[in-house]
Order: C-alpha cells, then structure tokens, then sequence
C-alpha cells in the first residue's frame, strides 16, 4: 500500500478528531512528499483548532473526514487520489517530480 493509499485509508476510518490528529500526524511523519507533508499539516492544524474549540472540548464522537467539507481536506485527497491510479510508490513520485524518468 503505498502512502496515498495509506492517507486515504486514514481519512475514512471512524475515529475520534484526536485519533485522526494522531494517525495523520504519523503518516505526516515518515513521508518524504514535501506536498503530502503541507496537505496534512494543513488538515492537521485545522483538526486541532476545531478540537481545541470549547464547545467541542470533551466530546469525542468518531467520524469519518473522507466526506468533510472543508477546503484543506478536499485538497489532501484529490492529491492523494490523482496519485493512487498510477500505482507509483512514493519514492517514483518524487524522483519524475524533480525531473527523474526511466529508461526508454
């Protein structure tokens, strides 16, 4: 599974805003996709802020983010999901990005 597929997967499961912080903040961690890493930091920062806001505080009903409406989310996944047909892994995206191609 490569790490757009993992993202993906990420943004679909039921989990609590600080279980989606967490499992993002972990994918955030071990990409080397310098767009994937700004994607989710913008997502995660913007999780934060609705977790921190008081009226949320102390609630943790699990949810999906795949179907959220905001801007920084439909960004993260149409980048991960025009990725994904390719079947790149994350180290080929990274090498055509930065003018690699291989051998004809």
């Amino acid at each position: 599974m490569t790490i757009y597929e993992e993202t993906i997967n990420a943004l679909k499961e039921m989990k609590t805003v600080a279980s989606h912080i967490t499992s993002l903040g972990k994918i955030m961690n071990k990409t080397e996709d310098v767009q994937l890493k700004q994607l989710l930091g913008n997502v995660i920062t913007r999780l934060q802020g609705s977790h921190a806001n008081p009226k949320v505080k102390g609630k943790s009903t699990p949810g999906n983010l795949y179907n959220g409406k905001d801007l920084h989310l439909e960004s993260l996944i149409k980048y991960c999901e025009s990725i994904i047909p390719t079947k790149k892994p994350e180290w080929q995206v990274l090498a055509e990005r930065n003018g690699w191609a291989p051998k004809t």
